[in-house]
């Protein structure tokens, strides 16, 4: 296969991903999809086309490369943007270069960020809560690992003054909590705050954050994959508050939680990570603008009942999939 047509492939992967997600949006906002659970799955149809559904194309369907495809049967070629020049160089390779820059540049924004605090970050020293404080998250782990349906995990304590509460682990799920998080939060945040933790082991999602970060990095030049995949995380927090909920009962207090972890522990990325990333001086403040209002969005989403869902979700996802293959197909 020739460098020509490698860039050829690589810009129908970018330009079929970006309809692919634009589609998927266009149809969560139509059908008005409000349930975290349905729109990951109408998500992961998009951000699935470019992993399975375009190599499937172009594998099977080496017809579609061809000059009597394209002239007699493609609705769309991007091979005639080249034709319309700018400084000396085709609108498709500035469309194909440009896009890639910025699909380079999104997955930088958070996976060097991401590797920077795994390179810095100290293991938890060796502790204990008093006995008392241990046989009550003890029993609030159990009660709430069986409401959601799963094993309680480990606890893993941490004797810091900062609040840190997270959950971790694949083959041996955890939850690390810090005496600052126990003092920060009141009992009911508490409880709200380790049932969201618990939902996420639940759905396993630390591994399925792990499967997306890896299709991220391969995908690097795909802005619309990038975009997709973050999307994909508010969900699945989402998804957790709202299983969250149901398994404590008590909406308010996991939003008073949220609101008190995230006012506790915001602010600016460490000052080696503003310098090795390209502009993160400049978006830090928009970017923490964004998580606060990220905060603030589930916050008002948990002040209210949860989202119904519509009938016909499985068939809905299998209809937007069948679409954008076909209409796909025609464009090369």
């Amino acid at each position: 296969m020739t460098s020509a047509t490698w860039a050829d492939v690589l810009a129908q992967a970018i330009f079929h991903t970006l309809v692919a997600s634009l589609f998927v949006e266009a149809l969560v906002r139509t059908w008005r999809v409000r349930d975290p659970g349905q729109r990951i799955a109408l998500r992961l149809t998009a951000l699935g086309y470019p992993l399975v559904l375009f190599p499937a194309l172009v594998l099977l369907f080496p017809v579609r490369a061809g000059d009597a495809f394209r002239e007699g049967g493609a609705l769309l070629v991007g091979r005639r943007w080249a034709d319309v020049r700018l400084l000396g160089t085709g609108m498709y390779q500035w469309f194909v270069g440009g896009l890639a820059a910025m699909g380079l540049a999104l997955l930088l924004m958070d996976l060097v960020p991401f590797l920077w605090r795994r390179r810095r970050a100290r293991p938890p020293e060796p502790a204990a809560p008093d006995p008392e404080t241990a046989a009550r998250l003890g029993a609030t782990l159990a009660e709430l690992a069986a409401r959601l349906g799963t094993r309680a995990p480990a606890l893993v304590w941490v004797e810091r003054g900062a609040p840190i509460l997270f959950c971790t682990g694949i083959r041996r799920p955890a939850v690390v909590l810090s005496r600052g998080a126990l003092r920060l939060l009141d009992a009911a945040e508490l409880r709200a705050a380790l049932a969201h933790e618990l939902a996420h082991l639940a759905r396993r999602d630390p591994a399925a954050s792990w499967v997306v970060l890896l299709a991220r990095v391969a995908m690097g030049l795909n802005p619309a994959f990038q975009v997709v995949s973050r999307a994909l995380a508010r969900d699945a927090e989402w998804l957790a508050d709202d299983h969250a909920a149901e398994a404590c009962g008590d909406r308010l207090a996991l939003a008073s939680g949220l609101l008190k972890l995230h006012r506790a522990t915001a602010g600016p990325p460490p000052v080696p990570v503003r310098r090795t990333v390209p502009l993160a001086a400049a978006l830090s403040e928009p970017l923490a603008r964004v998580r606060s209002r990220d905060i603030e969005l589930r916050c008002r989403r948990l002040l209210q009942p949860p989202a119904p869902r519509l009938p016909f979700g499985a068939a809905r996802v299998a209809l937007a999939a069948l679409t954008l293959t076909a209409l796909l197909f025609f464009v090369v």
